[in-house]
């Protein structure tokens, strides 16, 4: 699970990446509307990412550009990431499969280019939530659920088991819980559905 980084002193040091993820995120307001559609792009940092201050994002086959100083630090136990997960089309655009071109500014505008292959199926655009486990299942997806206390705190990051297969399983458990989300993840990370927010209401 991702935590936000503090900041932290710059050194002269080139930031040192290995890859980027790109993944496009669908969210459902309810269980009848279409999803919206975003993408974000992460660049992992082996050293420190707070020397990263923009990124400019290449869509090769159509030549859309996003670019943005606005960028999100995070990081796991041993992995940095530095990246947007905001990214979105003009109306009536889908986010096009393919390659793309991701060049990222460090603090002395010094630049580097990493590629990255975007590879989904837009039928997703057309699903509503009841269609979702059957497109996960060709991503071998996993079935995720975070639950909420108050102000948004996460009490629970992990698969949706049978313990936690309805509200009053996640209340039995969790009895600061205030809401849920079911997160459905393609198993290489590239593909993510976010269904809409459920209410804990205790007795349910």
């Amino acid at each position: 699970m991702l935590a936000l980084l503090g900041i932290c002193s710059c050194s002269n040091n080139v930031v040192q990446t290995s890859h980027a993820q790109l993944a496009i995120i669908f969210d459902y307001d309810s269980e009848d509307s279409l999803p919206k559609a975003r993408f974000s792009v992460f660049v992992e940092a082996v050293s420190n990412p707070n020397r990263l201050e923009s990124i400019v994002v290449k869509a090769d086959k159509k030549e859309y550009i996003w670019e943005s100083d606005q960028l999100i630090r995070a990081q796991t136990e041993v992995v940095k990431y530095c990246g947007l997960s905001n990214l979105v089309m003009p109306v009536d655009e889908k986010i096009p499969s393919g390659n793309y071109t991701i060049t990222y500014y460090q603090a002395d505008q010094e630049k580097k280019e990493m590629k990255a292959t975007l590879s989904y199926n837009q039928d997703f655009y057309e699903a509503k939530v009841k269609d979702i486990p059957a497109l996960m299942n060709k991503y071998m997806g996993a079935r995720m659920l975070t639950i909420f206390g108050e102000d948004k705190q996460i009490l629970y990051y992990g698969p949706r088991t049978s313990q936690f297969s309805d509200a009053r399983g996640i209340w039995n458990e969790y009895r600061d819980a205030v809401e849920f989300q079911e997160t459905w993840i393609s198993s290489g990370g590239n593909i993510i559905c976010n269904l809409p927010v459920e209410k804990v209401v205790p007795g349910n």
